[in-house]
Order: structure tokens, then C-alpha cells, then sequence
């Protein structure tokens, strides 16, 4: 599988940001209350200074009309056809989180499929996603939180669905790491008009950088 590990690609997933919010037109600012972090934690990412986990990248991408699979497509090896074997499958981690892309990212692809494992210790924030959400437990125990609603504990076993736009996070509440498969339906239209290129984060110098 091709791997890509935050930590380890801090200043290329920090230019690649800077690049998608300049093309967003965002302001570091306006892109921190869309993602719900400060214009600090945004500036210090961007810098290099700061390597994001998987979740507060997730919620940066989302802010920006964009996903986990978009953002880290000219990393996964180039698929065709309607099968898929795991050697082609991107995976992506860090301390706390780890994925595997299991649809690869083309235009003909409407879903954003992974295969996800929660350690035990992470205290995420809330993500609101533009598709709607479903997800297995395959192992572990997974706590499930919908804003506004009292948490509802999943095992192995169970599964869950969430509306687009619903303010969400899940962990795990045991020790054990939690382990699901994740399926998002992809919108059909994104929010940024940078997405809607395939060089979506080329440099861009027309838009102002703070």
C-alpha cells in the first residue's frame, strides 16, 4: 500500500494547505471559524510548525469544500476499472488515527470509502460533513456523538448513519483501539471553485496569502 504519514510530510502537506486556501480565497481567519480552530493553530500549520492530525486536517478540508481523498490523490497510485487491489490503497496516519483509502479518487468514484482505526486517548471535535455519513463497527467499540443528541455507544457489529450537515465526531471509549469502515457520499458540487481542476493546488498568486 502507499503510505502517507502526517508527521512525516509536514512541510508538503503545509504548502499543499496554503496553496488550496489561497485558491479558496480564504483568509487564514475566515478558514479558521469555518474549520473551528484558532488563526494561530492555521498560521503555524501552514508555516510547518504545527503537524496536523488526521481529524483537524479532515476539518480543514471539509471548511474548504474539500475531503481526505482529494487531498492526498497525487499520492495514490493511478486506477481504472471497477476492481481494486489493496497494494493500489492509500493509507494515511498519524498518533492517533489511521486510514485506508479503499475507493481511490476519480471523478467517476461518488463515494469516499476508508477503512478506519481509532487509537484509544483521542478527544476529537466535532466535524459537519457535506455528504451524508454511514459507517460498521468491525472491532472495538466506537462512542458515537451527534450535536445535540445524547452519545450512543457502538460494538462490533453495529452500524450508524448520519445527514449531510450534522455536526459529528466519534473515538473510542475503551482501551482497545476502535476499528469501522466509513462511507461518505461525495456532493456533487464543491464549495471551492479551486476543486474543479485537477492542478486544484498548483500555486496560486492572485489571491491574498493572510
Amino acid at each position: 500500500m502507499a503510505r502517507a504519514a502526517i508527521s512525516k510530510d509536514s512541510s508538503q502537506t503545509a504548502q499543499r494547505l496554503r496553496h488550496l486556501r489561497q485558491r479558496c480565497q480564504l483568509s487564514m481567519r475566515q478558514l479558521a471559524t469555518k474549520a473551528g480552530v484558532t488563526a494561530g493553530y492555521i498560521s503555524g500549520v501552514e508555516a510547518g510548525r504545527i503537524s496536523p492530525t488526521i481529524a483537524t486536517l479532515r476539518k480543514m478540508l471539509n471548511a474548504m469544500g474539500a475531503d481526505i481523498g482529494d487531498f492526498f490523490s497525487q499520492q495514490q497510485a493511478t486506477t481504472s476499472g471497477h476492481v481494486f487491489q489493496r497494494e493500489t490503497m492509500l493509507t494515511i496516519n498519524d498518533r492517533k488515527r489511521f486510514y485506508t483509502m479503499i475507493l481511490p479518487t476519480r471523478p467517476d468514484v461518488r463515494l469516499l470509502m476508508l477503512d478506519e482505526e481509532f487509537k484509544p486517548g483521542e478527544q476529537p471535535g466535532y466535524e459537519t460533513m457535506a455528504g451524508d455519513l454511514a459507517g460498521y463497527v468491525i472491532n472495538g467499540e466506537l462512542q458515537l456523538e451527534i450535536k445535540g443528541r445524547k452519545p450512543a455507544k457502538l460494538r462490533a457489529g453495529d452500524a450508524f448513519y448520519v445527514p449531510a450537515n450534522t455536526a459529528v465526531r466519534g473515538r473510542t471509549p475503551s482501551r482497545e483501539p476502535a476499528r469501522l469502515i466509513t462511507v461518505q457520499v461525495l456532493p456533487a458540487s464543491k464549495k471551492c471553485p479551486a476543486l474543479n481542476t485537477c492542478h486544484r493546488f498548483a500555486p496560486s498568486r492572485s489571491w491574498p496569502a493572510g
